[in-house]
């Protein structure tokens, strides 16, 4: 089975990709961001570090956590994400592991894994990954999707584009790189192409 991470900085079109993937009968896929926001399940052994870390204010009355809190506080606080990822960083690498090996176990194979922060993320990226699928689009594009898709200004974008930036050595890292420059059906064809040759 092959281990693929995929990834790229917000908006530059990897849930395309994923979406691609998802077709291919052989192909599992998993999110990161996905298994990091299991930290803010009660049940969860973070629980009481994610609490402690951000007080009791990021609760609903129902007791589940305002993820919409979290974002806005840890977006504007670069140090407090910092404290975010050395709790969930750690956790999603132990996950992740768990994951690969039950599917090699099946008869998947290639498990593509989408990791935003996979350059930036010392713990999560540390994960052994068979091939790197680097996602590009120019930053206007992306100022473009983020004001389109989530209605950010282009001040707020902007930001957030910067706090998520890739390395300059980013392609170097990757095996193979996908361009999302274009319409959704182009990004579509250059995926399916791309993991068919990988499945070959």
């Amino acid at each position: 089975m092959i281990a693929a991470a995929l990834t790229g900085g917000i908006a530059s079109g990897k849930s395309v990709v994923l979406e691609v993937a998802d077709s291919f009968s052989r192909v599992k896929t998993v999110q990161a961001d996905e298994l990091a926001k299991e930290i803010y399940d009660p049940d969860n052994p973070c629980f009481q570090e994610v609490l402690d870390l951000f007080s009791s204010r990021i609760l609903r009355d129902d007791g589940s956590v305002d993820l919409k809190k979290v974002s806005e506080k840890v977006f504007s606080n670069p140090a407090l994400l910092e404290e975010l990822e050395n709790i969930s960083h750690p956790y999603v690498k132990g996950r992740l592991e768990g994951i690969i090996e039950c599917l090699g176990n099946d008869n998947i194979e290639m498990a593509l894994v989408e990791i935003p922060l996979l350059f930036q993320s010392s713990s999560a990226g540390s994960v052994i990954f068979d091939k790197v699928i680097l996602v590009e689009a120019s930053e206007e594009e992306r100022l473009r999707r983020l004001a389109e898709r989530d209605g950010m200004s282009p001040k707020e974008a902007r930001k957030r584009i910067k706090l998520q930036s890739l390395p300059e050595n980013a392609r170097e890292k990757s095996d193979y790189v996908i361009s999302a420059e274009g319409t959704i059906e182009e990004t579509r064809s250059e995926a399916r192409s791309l993991l068919k040759e990988m499945l070959n």
